[in-house]
């Protein structure tokens, strides 16, 4: 019995030396992970540090772009480097020397999508400005090439047929349909469901928003190269010549001006004016209203009319003929109002018909439409009352509107490619 007694001894042996050597290996596996784990764990924390430094680095960028866009032009090189927080670089276009600022500057309107056009972005409807500013943002260990592109557009050029700007609280779907632009609802942009907002500002040149809020409208004044419209004339704004309309006919053009981008002032000249019919000279009459004859005669420059504060007797807008898709001339009207000073502007619908081609920026006025048998295509932009149950219609097709029409900015960025 003993020669068993031997052999059963000698294979507890054997498997205990197996069991061993078993969990050597379990324990070499252990402190194998266990140094991986702490070796990647290490890593982690490493990337995750750069990441917060990069989105620091981001976010310090962004701030400076939107608190000088608005104003001026980057136009030397900037930056900010932090051991802790992270830095920054930015560099000028050749683009920032054509003016003092974004919203003057003439730019180009490719829809090109090297432009790094942002499709989720509601003014994505057409044409746009760009201006693109280089830079490198830090995340602790390389500088990340970052472009950063400062974008204005109209938004009744994008298809808004109306922007309402605070003060204005109008029950703006009772108005329209969407889309439109309410600064006084939670999603602004109304109309694309759990569509990305932008963050928008209409502040002009050096103007600062005093309340803060998103949307301030102050229509810019002027237009990017724009060249001179003359072809204006006086007429009675009655039978009895006791006023006198300044009448534009948007069939006539400029040939002599190059440009491609006309615009009308009423200036100083045209707040009071004589008149004479008849042999009867009328004197120091005021010019209390713009008179738009519209035209089918196709094509004709873009032409802006700026009605200034100033021009406190011109309260009356008024459209007379036709002014069609297509065929109708663009026309964008910037009437502006001192802040505080009230009134009303009335858009008057004059032996007019068909749809109507017009832009329209009110500024510290409410706006009266008697516009009954005519729509409206193009759109609104106002921070007054709207009343007179005005037909309102999208413009699909805004070609040189684009470069009349007042604008919002926003900012875009995005990792060089």
């Amino acid at each position: 019995m003993k020669p068993k007694t031997t052999a059963r001894s000698a294979a507890v042996l054997v498997f205990a030396v197996l069991l061993l050597a078993a969990g050597v290996f379990v324990l070499a596996g252990i402190a194998q992970l266990a140094a991986t784990q702490a070796l990647v764990g290490q890593n982690e924390w490493e990337a995750l540090n750069r990441r917060i430094k990069l989105e620091n680095s981001r976010a310090m960028a962004r701030q400076f772009m939107l608190a000088r866009m608005f104003n001026g032009v980057v136009s030397t090189n900037t930056g900010f480097t932090n051991a802790t927080l992270g830095g920054f670089s930015l560099s000028p276009v050749s683009e920032t020397s054509m003016g003092g600022d974004y919203w003057t500057t003439l730019s180009t309107t490719n829809t090109n999508v090297n432009l790094k056009i942002n499709p989720f972005t509601l003014m994505e409807r057409g044409g746009f400005y760009r201006v693109v500013v280089p830079g490198t943002i830090y995340d602790g260990v390389e500088n990340v090439p970052w472009n950063f592109q400062v974008r204005t557009r109209s938004p009744v050029a994008a298809g808004y047929a109306l922007t309402q700007h605070r003060p204005a609280s109008n029950a703006v779907s009772s108005l329209l349909n969407p889309p439109y632009i309410d600064m006084n609802h939670p999603e602004q942009f109304v109309g694309f469901h759990e569509m990305a907002r932008m963050r928008v500002s209409s502040v002009t040149n050096t103007s600062i928003d005093p309340t803060g809020y998103a949307g301030y409208l102050e229509v810019p004044i002027g237009v990017a190269s724009w060249g001179p419209f003359t072809n204006s004339y006086f007429a009675p704004a009655n039978p009895s010549i006791t006023a006198l309309h300044v009448v534009i006919n948007l069939g006539t053009d400029d040939p002599q001006d190059l440009s491609q981008v006309l615009l009308f002032r009423v200036d100083e000249t045209m707040d009071r004016a004589n008149f004479s019919t008849n042999g009867t000279n009328f004197a120091n009459l005021p010019v209390t209203g713009l008179r738009l004859i519209g035209t089918e005669q196709y094509p004709r420059k873009p032409l802006q009319v700026i009605i200034p504060a100033a021009r406190t007797n011109l309260t009356g807008l008024f459209l007379q003929g036709r002014n069609p898709l297509v065929t109708g001339r663009p026309v964008y009207v910037n009437y502006q109002r001192a802040a505080g000073g009230g009134g009303t502007l009335g858009v008057v619908a004059t032996n007019a018909s068909g749809n109507w081609r017009i832009g329209l920026s009110a500024s510290h006025s409410d706006v009266n439409f008697a516009t009954s048998g005519i729509d409206i295509v193009g759109g609104v932009r106002t921070d007054g009352a709207i009343s007179g149950s005005p037909v309102l219609e999208q413009e699909f097709d805004p070609g040189g509107l684009d470069y009349i029409a007042d604008r919002m900015m926003w900012l875009e960025d995005y990792k060089t490619p």
